[in-house]
């Protein structure tokens, strides 16, 4: 069983919700790690720190595979920002033994629950419907603050944990598709896994 390493822009948020999704299809294959507790945000970007801590705890972790996630906050089409991010993974990359897989996400993680809005709507008690594509929703984090606002329960960044356990994984990948989404980065990963 391989054990994947993931890293993101939050440990506590984004690393461990991200683990619980894939957990639900790849529990048979692979063990989700979360990685770089103590980084986050724009501390990413100090790759010397990144990559000291990363070899440290791929080693003494076993990590066969590593996932680097990073918020694109744009579209496909901002491809000055992809290509910082890129840059971002390549120097990683080079200072590490084992490859990783960059996953640039559009706009923001919170996208994946808008890809199955009808868990969230279960969550949090509402009746929200979607009126565009998940992957192209700017703001997604704010806009389930703003949809959450007069409910019992208002949508936290801690809550996405909780919420990535209960998302229907067929549902995101089938709703989260096309370049830079869920779905290529899905097909990506089993090419690794297989």
């Amino acid at each position: 069983m391989k054990r994947i390493g993931i890293v993101s822009e939050n440990y506590n948020n984004d690393s461990i919700a991200v683990g619980r999704l894939l957990k639900k299809k790849y529990s048979d294959q692979a063990v989700f790690v979360p990685l770089l507790k103590s980084i986050s945000g724009k501390g990413l970007d100090e790759i010397r720190k990144v990559v000291k801590i990363l070899k440290d705890e791929i080693k003494q972790k076993k990590i066969d595979l590593l996932i680097l996630v990073r918020d694109l906050d744009g579209l496909t089409s901002e491809k000055k920002k992809i290509n910082t991010i890129e840059s971002w993974a390549e120097k990683i990359q080079k200072q590490l033994v084992i490859n990783p897989q960059l996953f640039i996400v559009i706009f923001e993680l919170e996208a994946f629950i808008l890809a199955d809005i009808e868990t969230f709507n279960k969550i949090y008690k509402l009746k929200y419907q979607l009126k565009t594509s998940p992957k192209f929703q700017s703001e997604p984090k704010e806009l389930l603050k703003q949809i959450t606002r007069k409910s019992k329960r208002k949508y936290k960044e801690s809550d996405a944990p909780e919420i990535f356990q209960q998302l229907n994984f067929q549902k995101i990948y089938q709703n989260h598709k096309g370049q830079n989404s869920f779905q290529s980065f899905i097909k990506e990963l089993e090419n690794t896994l297989n």
